[in-house]
């Protein structure tokens, strides 16, 4: 129920945090193992479900990609400030310089890990906006030839696994102006909770995306009962390449704002991230409950019945990640009004919520009176937590919303 990774920083000459370079861990072990495909799948999945903005502060973020991310276009779900690190085991073929031309084009920078030098990397290295250098892998004979022949280069050098203040001396003698390495900091493990999944559905999305184009109303009533999909669609939405400041009001609406192609690659990112063995759990069936319920009573609430959805399934996603709703909220579009009812505030939106909640709770009086404010008689509510219940036990166990 919990990711791992983690974090270590890239200084400037003066010291100063230039950059932080996020890494994929299976555990608090400090060190990586495991398929670098699955790593990377995993960091970009991270980066939808949480974000990266509380580990890196706003400063610039190298993340490690393989050729499957780039060539697959898996790194464009990623913020176009993301500095895309390619490992020193990507063949540079026509292929990845290809990709690497589009992602430059549209905004991200480049780095060259463990770079050596050779004909080859020519291709990259016009591309390249980063060019790091391992110190436990050269000397000084062979650093000073790598830097003779990037002589041309506008890259920034980057000293990397500097462990000794004399390392440290001897690369900003050499004239590099980026250093990273044990000498500084070594990386900081932190983990994420994450949102329960239910595996049926992922599959059923998965048969889905093999249609093209995808049919947006079997996708939408997938993703309702899916949180955890719904979630990464709406952080995507709300990331600067979509625009910030658009108000989302219904997941068929995330959906075209996404287009085909980076729901497709979301949702295989999410697929493949998840384990798809495990049952959902209670928390899950409770969120969907609550999200059915406040859309059935849409009509006594006067609210839009699709936000009233979207409202209810985010109302437990604190619990669901472990963070502060405050938190939770700054990472989704949605409407001031939806935003304040989920931190707490009373209004409008929030009414059939509180009803829900009392009745839940058995305070029958407070129930008597959030039902009269509503209009809605004792039956048709009993009716509607039935209704609620049943649909979200049948949706987690099929993965089909009726």
């Amino acid at each position: 129920m919990h990711r791992f990774l983690a974090r270590q920083p890239i200084f400037d000459l003066n010291s100063n945090i230039f950059a932080y370079e996020l890494l994929f861990r299976t555990g608090w072990e400090n060190c990586f193992s495991g398929d670098s495909d699955a790593a990377t799948r995993m960091m970009v999945d991270n980066w939808l479900m949480y974000g990266f903005g509380d580990l890196t502060r706003g400063a610039t973020t190298f993340l490690n990609c393989t050729r499957e991310s780039l060539v697959e276009g898996l790194v464009t779900l990623l913020p176009k400030s993301t500095v895309l690190e390619l490992l020193e085991t990507i063949e540079p073929d026509e292929e990845v310089l290809c990709a690497c031309r589009n992602f430059k084009a549209k905004g991200y920078q480049i780095a060259l890990d463990d770079f050596q030098y050779s004909d080859r990397m020519e291709g990259l290295v016009e591309l390249a906006d980063y060019i790091k250098i391992d110190f436990r892998l050269s000397d000084k004979k062979e650093r000073s030839d790598v830097r003779r022949l990037l002589s041309g280069s506008k890259a920034t050098l980057v000293a990397e696994k500097v462990e000794t203040a004399e390392e440290l001396k001897i690369a900003i003698d050499e004239g590099f102006e980026l250093f990273q390495g044990y000498f500084f900091c070594r990386p900081t493990v932190f983990s994420r909770r994450t949102v329960p999944a239910n595996g049926v559905n992922y599959l059923r999305l998965l048969a889905e995306l093999c249609q093209s184009p995808l049919e947006v109303r079997k996708v939408t009533e997938l993703v309702k009962s899916e949180a955890s999909i719904c979630f990464r669609l709406l952080r995507l939405v709300n990331s600067v390449g979509f625009g910030l400041g658009q108000e989302v009001r219904s997941i068929q609406s995330a959906l075209v704002l996404a287009g085909d192609d980076q729901f497709r690659k979301l949702a295989m990112v999410a697929i493949v991230s998840e384990s798809c063995k495990k049952h959902p759990e209670e928390l899950l069936i409770y969120a969907l409950q609550r999200a059915r319920f406040l859309e059935l009573l849409a009509p006594y609430s006067r609210q839009d019945a699709t936000e009233q959805y979207l409202f209810g399934l985010f109302s437990l996603m604190s619990t669901m990640l472990d963070a502060p709703m405050e938190k939770v909220m700054a990472l989704l579009p949605l409407r001031a009004e939806v935003k304040a009812a989920l931190l707490g505030k009373p209004n409008e939106v929030g009414a059939s919520l509180r009803l829900l909640e009392s009745y839940v709770q058995g305070e029958w009086r407070i129930c008597a009176e959030h039902a009269a404010l509503l209009g809605i008689c004792e039956g048709d509510l009993t009716h509607a937590y039935v209704q609620s219940l049943a649909w979200a036990q049948a949706v987690s166990s099929i993965g089909v919303a009726n």
